[in-house]
């Protein structure tokens, strides 16, 4: 195709789903002589933004490529008919989708999905179904699992992103949705309630009983239906993508961000389709790349208050990564069989603390080590002037560690990996020593490093704790810390104590009573150089990425009593708490 390309489109296309229900549709086409393979979007989130290329991908670019594009707004959203309902509706829709995609006469039966966040999850979603005219799928910065690491983490709720997913980007459009097909009474009275809870989103945080926040259930109902399930129960089995992996026939090229708040989910998709996959193409076409990212597209170099470089992110620099590039290159491999130069690695992510691009065969890298990092004391960790220390000396005896934990006055989210209101949360890389700074939260570290320290892999943390609550918390975040006491967060986790066992059940722990907790501090690739500390911060709370635990034992959203609690963090001989890192030699 020419660089420069007449096009043509069609709006609102009425595209018919099994049971009627009619979902709009916008056809680009190139105005040449077709047919031509199709990249597919569905989108929540308004096909007219999709069309000026705001949802990954460039749509024009796509064009003269010699793709036809076609974007479509999910069921119950915008111009589409019928009741949204996340998740749950993409399987069959998808598969429909796809399927009148690949039967048009414009089509050459190809089929290709892409997009980003929930737009990533109805392209998986409509890979579980496995229609035949899908030939492959690029999902960007999404999930796995809509329990882990969507809705919930580690059994904590995913607050900050439900307050800054659901308010601005559901529920206002849902608000408008139901107004325009039926007046809302008080319609002005809502609109300016939902501007106020947009603006004032770390206040709507605040919010005790959660199920309180402005959302009109008669809209939303999804939101309390997900408060309704806090555990990994069958409402969420029955849309995991997790638990289908030999379902899924295409190929996928898996889009992620260290600072993305679907990280986990995006590595669980690469490598639970190379191992379970179940063609050869899916399994030996998919492909996984990571950025300094956060949720963002195009994927750019600042993350946070870091700029990673030239080299991080698109930009017009021509040392840039070109992710649009890549994508098509990606598409045209597997929906066009365009096979010369195609030299895609299985894995390329970008490793901080040195701004480089490294190409692996797998993930985590084969040359990633497992290495012990022991919690050590003089029963003094509390805060960066404490004595916190990391060995790899396995601990003799010492005295523990002890907290206050108030959830009247939680550890605040500083960055991180987050979604996405960047204005009220922002996420990304940032100074840490305000968090350091409290004694409630335990600071961890290293001597200087003599020599550069790569760490390139999962990161966990097993931590022996005791508290004197019916329930609690416990979180972890691994930090870089420079010579002058500059604090980088590189990534965090959390673990809700009644589901240190599994997310299936709620299981009761003994107050007072020492307790391993594993707790899944996700990935991340970084140069510690020469000079730098590697750190763990160690708290309860990381608010408001994760709802307060009340330390009550109560339901989730039951009320808003609150209870302060003594945590004990054991590092001896017995209970020997430890940092996992993969260290890879140089």
């Amino acid at each position: 195709m020419p660089e420069t390309v007449a096009f043509r489109v069609e709006r609102d296309v009425p595209v018919a789903m099994r049971d009627g229900v009619i979902l709009m549709t916008d056809v680009y086409r190139p105005d040449v002589e077709g047919p031509f393979p199709v990249l597919l979007q569905r989108t929540p989130y308004n096909k007219e933004l999709g069309g000026l290329g705001l949802l990954q991908t460039d749509t024009f670019r796509a064009l003269r490529k010699g793709y036809a594009v076609v974007i479509q707004d999910v069921r119950g959203r915008y111009r589409s008919e019928g009741d949204f309902n996340p998740f749950h509706q993409e399987i069959d829709d998808g598969y429909d989708a796809v399927e009148w995609c690949g039967s048009q006469p414009w089509s050459d039966g190809n089929v290709g999905m892409y997009g980003t966040s929930y737009v990533g999850a109805t392209q998986w979603l409509a890979a579980i179904a496995a229609p035949p005219s899908l030939k492959a799928i690029a999902p960007a910065f999404t999930a796995s699992d809509y329990y882990e690491g969507w809705t919930y983490q580690g059994g904590a709720l995913e607050w900050g992103f439900m307050v800054n997913w659901v308010l601005p980007f559901l529920t206002t459009a849902d608000l408008l949705r139901h107004h325009s097909r039926q007046p809302v009474p008080d319609f002005d009275a809502w609109r300016e309630r939902l501007i106020d809870a947009v603006d004032g989103a770390n206040e709507i945080a605040m919010t005790l009983p959660l199920g309180e926040i402005p959302v009109n259930p008669e809209w939303t109902p999804y939101f309390r239906e997900w408060l309704a399930h806090p555990t990994r129960d069958a409402f969420w089995k029955a849309v995991s993508i997790e638990d289908r992996y030999d379902q899924v026939r295409v190929p996928a090229l898996n889009i992620a961000g260290w600072y993305d708040i679907f990280l986990a989910g995006s590595i669980r998709n690469f490598t639970g389709v190379r191992e379970q996959g179940a063609t050869t193409e899916a399994r030996e076409g998919s492909r996984l790349l990571i950025g300094p990212w956060t949720h963002t597209t195009p994927p750019l170099a600042q993350s946070g208050a870091v700029d990673f470089g030239a080299r991080a992110g698109q930009s017009l620099m021509p040392l840039s990564m070109d992710i649009d590039g890549l994508t098509l290159r990606f598409f045209d491999r597997w929906l066009k069989g365009i096979e010369a130069g195609y030299d895609q690695p299985p894995v390329r992510l970008f490793t901080m603390g040195e701004s480089v691009w490294q190409n692996e065969e797998q993930w985590p890298p084969a040359r990633a080590v497992e290495t012990d990092f022991f919690l050590s004391s003089g029963g003094n960790a509390n805060s960066i002037a404490g004595d916190g220390v990391l060995s790899c000396e396995a601990p003799g005896e010492e005295r523990p560690d002890i907290f206050l934990y108030d959830p009247f006055h939680p550890v605040p989210t500083v960055g991180g990996q987050l979604c996405c209101y960047p204005s009220t949360l922002a996420p990304g890389a940032f100074d840490q020593r305000p968090v350091e700074a409290r004694h409630d939260v335990l600071v961890y570290v290293t001597p200087p490093l003599a020599e550069d320290t790569e760490v390139t892999g999962p990161v966990r943390l097993h931590l022996w704790a005791a508290t004197t609550a019916p329930d609690t918390d416990f979180t972890g975040k691994l930090v870089d810390i420079y010579p002058d006491g500059y604090s980088r967060n590189l990534t965090d986790g959390i673990i809700r104590a009644r589901y240190r066992q599994g997310t299936d059940q709620a299981r009761p722990i003994t107050p007072g009573e020492p307790t391993e907790y594993t707790i899944d501090l996700w990935a991340t690739s970084n140069l510690f150089r020469a000079g730098h500390r590697i750190g763990l911060e160690v708290s309860s709370s990381n608010f408001p990425r994760f709802d307060r635990n009340l330390n009550t034992g109560h339901e989730l959203g039951a009320n808003a009593e609150m209870h302060p609690a003594i945590q004990t963090i054991f590092h001896d001989a017995e209970h020997p708490s430890r940092l996992v890192l993969p260290i890879v030699a140089r």
